[in-house]
């Protein structure tokens, strides 16, 4: 009967579990990216003008529309999977409470005359944006409490009341610019649908602002 080394069976057997597990994580992330740019095109679609994807990598990826009908002048959305590749980077990342997630950017063809920033304090991008400057106000919508800061709190308010509470269940941030670049910037915590629902909720702000 052969000795094995001790030390030697140790090594394959993490070495196989670390292969496994590099296996595993690729196959979900290829899938995952492939229903979320799916969900993303049929989405961008609806925009109109001529969209293009820009790949970083296997688990990150930007769709691009230009010439989007009005009120939008560019649109896109930045896909960013967490690290799954290897188990310290999911441990580290799920410790951070890091998220697959999305960022969508909308530059509008007309100044809204209002600018604010709209967080949930429970996602990550909400306790670091809360955390980085002062003059939060409570805003609640159906039950869900966010945080609000604007130089003209009341219209902001106005504005986010006149869409439906559901429409920005999926947004983890938003900021909406004026001025001389006009646009929306929303944070979105991907989830099944969240990245279409994330698109619809930017269109249903954009929309509200044009008026």
């Amino acid at each position: 009967m052969v000795n094995l080394d001790p030390g030697l069976v140790a090594v394959l057997v993490v070495a196989a579990f670390f292969g496994v597990w590099y296996y595993g994580a690729l196959v979900y992330s290829r899938r995952l990216v492939r229903r979320i740019a799916t969900e993303l095109k049929g989405a961008l679609r609806d925009l109109g003008g001529t969209s293009k994807i820009q790949w970083f990598g296997m688990t990150a990826f930007r769709m691009m529309t230009d010439g989007t009908n009005p009120p939008f002048r560019e649109f896109s959305v930045t896909v960013t999977l967490r690290p799954r590749e290897m188990p310290i980077n999911w441990a580290i990342g799920t410790a951070q409470g890091r998220r697959d997630a999305a960022l969508i950017e909308a530059s509008l063809r007309k100044d809204p005359g209002i600018e604010f920033e709209l967080v949930d304090p429970q996602t990550r991008v909400g306790r670091r944006r809360s955390q980085a400057k002062g003059g939060w106000s409570s805003l609640t919508l159906d039950g869900r409490q966010l945080l609000l800061s604007s130089d003209d709190e009341r219209a902001a308010r106005r504005t986010l009341e006149r869409i439906e509470a559901a429409t920005l269940e999926a947004i983890a941030g938003l900021h909406v610019s004026a001025g001389t670049q006009p646009g929306i910037a929303a944070s979105v915590t991907l989830g099944v649908g969240a990245a279409a629902k994330g698109i619809g909720a930017v269109r249903a702000l954009a929309a509200q602002l044009s008026d």
